[in-house]
């Protein structure tokens, strides 16, 4: 059983993430946080599991998401959890960044609901069958800011 967390100041796309995972992949575990200083709190004090994956906006409010990225990469008790930063930015440069921090890609927000439950269908896959680097390749929602990466 896989564990997901969610980072996200919108509480509203925290549960369209969380009811879209729960529906592609029943048997995973889907927590949120509305920052990253609030999940990071939540790691540190054992609120939650460690997640295998988190999903991780840029624009929050306290602590955004770049900052918890590079907390999260400099913590010996996180630095191994792969990252996907989850945004509305579709920009190259920050895929790039996102790359640089080691993140594993920039993920856009898809804009329905069907279409988040697809892209959470390829992260499923692509991480029960430990090949997320792979995951960029599958879909143009998943951006590494690689030279020639669309």
């Amino acid at each position: 059983m896989a564990k997901f967390l969610i980072v996200d100041d919108d509480l509203d796309d925290r549960e369209m993430f969380c009811e879209a995972l729960q529906q592609v992949s029943p048997q995973s575990t889907c927590y949120n946080a509305p920052n990253g200083k609030r999940a990071i709190l939540a790691l540190d004090n054992r609120e939650i599991e460690i997640p295998d994956l988190i999903f991780l906006d840029i624009n929050m409010p306290v602590m955004n998401g770049w900052e918890c990225l590079s907390r999260l990469k400099k913590a010996e008790a996180y630095r191994h959890i792969p990252v996907i930063m989850y945004s509305t930015s579709s920009d190259p440069d920050d895929a790039r960044k996102a790359r640089q921090l080691e993140a594993v890609c920039l993920f856009s927000k898809p804009p329905s609901f069907r279409e988040l439950k697809n892209s959470l269908a390829l992260v499923v896959h692509y991480f029960s069958t430990k090949s997320l680097e792979s995951l960029t390749e599958s879909s143009p929602r998943f951006l590494t800011g690689s030279i020639g990466t669309k």
